[in-house]
């Protein structure tokens, strides 16, 4: 995978050590269809990436449909020659805010990742779903932080998924697709029509864990089996690992055996709203992990035991009645359909 990043820093780095007047400077970093290249403006750093469109014919209704947002231009050249190439209209996507490098260059990298692993759909309909993530981002970012309670939850999910990368370091890291946490989905994973509910505790408080409503614990056809997997997690800052370093590791693992599915786990980061570098901070201490099948005795509150015209019922559970539903921890990390491929 191309480092937009380290190709912007080395474009800079040659510019420095090298004696020209020139203003401006360009670089191919992809040479395949479609070409793609990288410049930067020696005056103020800003930078620009050029992508190849000749073939697609796109017009002017198109290029204003995309989202945009604050610090970015978007727009296209026709080149008569650049390089040895001739007769080439790129899109071409500016950088117009001063200091915004690293943001800009972080869209820049997910819109050429998606590029490269999606090369079977229409370059505009990759172009355009990127940046629309994007910009539903930026609305949500600057709302407000995750709390320390929905970073906790976010922990136990993604400590949850290194634990199964590094439990089957051979097989595909399918449990990528099974994530269903950040599409707002009532299970947090769901693999062969098991489920699992992923819910991290403080060790100093009640061993109690807090559940939703009354259809989160609810088995269907689609999800025929259900696990709890309970974290006692302490919260401090220097023990443990924050959201940065966790993300961080599985973002190397999944590099290195599935690009396709580190370009979907970066995606699912953007549905929640974060970036790894804002939550450095709290780091996460995770005392003990427990497993439990909630089935049918399960105590649990479920539709069909409320009176009707109750719904959205809230509730906590106490572990402590919970013991006679304990199983092996190895039973929530052996869910995945191990015949499919990413």
């Amino acid at each position: 995978m191309i480092n937009i990043s380290e190709r912007f820093k080395l474009l800079i780095d040659q510019s420095k050590t090298e004696e020209s007047d020139d203003i401006y400077r360009l670089e191919p970093i992809y040479f395949q269809k479609p070409f793609i290249f990288i410049g930067i403006d020696l005056l103020n750093l800003q930078r620009r990436i050029y992508i190849d469109i000749t073939d697609e014919n796109w017009d002017e209704d198109q290029l204003k449909s995309f989202p945009k947002w604050r610090g970015i231009e978007i727009g296209q050249e026709y080149f008569s020659q650049i390089g040895p190439l001739k007769e080439k209209s790129f899109l071409v996507i500016s950088q117009i805010v001063e200091n915004s490098e690293e943001i800009f260059e972080r869209v820049l990298q997910s819109l050429v990742d998606h590029i490269f692993v999606a090369k079977e759909l229409p370059l505009y309909t990759v172009v355009y779903e990127i940046l629309d993530r994007w910009h539903n981002f930026f609305k949500r970012k600057f709302d407000a932080k995750l709390s320390l309670e929905e970073e906790m939850g976010l922990f136990g999910e993604l400590y949850y998924i290194n634990r199964w990368l590094s439990s089957f370091p051979q097989e595909p890291p399918l449990i990528i697709k099974d994530w269903k946490g950040p599409l707002k989905n009532r299970i947090d994973f769901v693999s062969n029509s098991s489920g699992i509910e992923i819910k991290t505790v403080s060790p100093k408080i009640r061993d109690e864990i807090k559940i939703s409503n009354e259809k989160q614990l609810e088995v269907n056809p689609v999800i025929q089996k259900l696990f709890l997997y309970v974290l006692k997690v302490e919260v401090n800052d220097l023990t443990g690992k924050s959201l940065q370093n966790i993300i961080e590791e599985i973002e190397e693992q999944l590099i290195n055996r599935a690009p396709s599915l580190a370009v979907k786990f970066k995606d699912l980061l953007l549905e929640v709203g974060i970036m790894s570098e804002d939550y450095d901070k709290n780091h996460f201490f995770v005392h003990e992990e427990l497993a439990y099948k909630a089935e049918e005795e399960f105590p649990k509150l479920i539709s069909r035991d409320l009176p009707t015209g109750i719904t959205n019922v809230s509730y906590s559970i106490d572990l402590s009645h919970c013991k006679n539903f304990k199983v092996p921890l190895e039973d929530v990390f052996n869910l995945n359909n191990k015949d499919d491929s990413p």
